[in-house]
């Protein structure tokens, strides 16, 4: 079975999505620094995942036995994200609030691990 369509659907709707509440906004510098880093994602409670950030620019991710490679970017002060196969290729941004390796944005939940 495969969990691509609904991955690919969740993270899509979610960084598409207004930012969550709580914490302070990100400012691009801060999103900046979110690299390197591995860090645990949870996609409105319907997927969980771990991503690792790169300074480069890439980003890898598995989620449901799948894996995913792309690249990340900061656009303004929004977390801009391309995958190569989830969410066809698209790129989506979302801004970020939080602290202290806690963040969320976008219908996301993440957690430096």
């Amino acid at each position: 079975m495969t969990y691509r369509i609904p991955l690919a659907a969740a993270l899509a709707a979610c960084l598409l999505s207004p930012a969550a509440h709580g914490g302070d906004k990100l400012s691009s510098s801060e999103l900046r620094q979110l690299a390197p880093g591995q860090y645990a994602v949870n996609v409105m409670g319907l997927v969980s995942m771990t991503v690792s950030m790169r300074p480069n620019g890439v980003i890898t991710g598995q989620a449901k036995g799948e894996k995913d490679r792309g690249l990340w970017r900061v656009k303004g002060e929004q977390l801009c994200i391309a995958w190569s196969k989830w969410n066809d290729g698209k790129t989506s941004c979302a801004a970020l609030s939080g602290d202290n390796g806690s963040y969320r944005g976008g219908g996301l939940s993440i957690r430096r691990i």
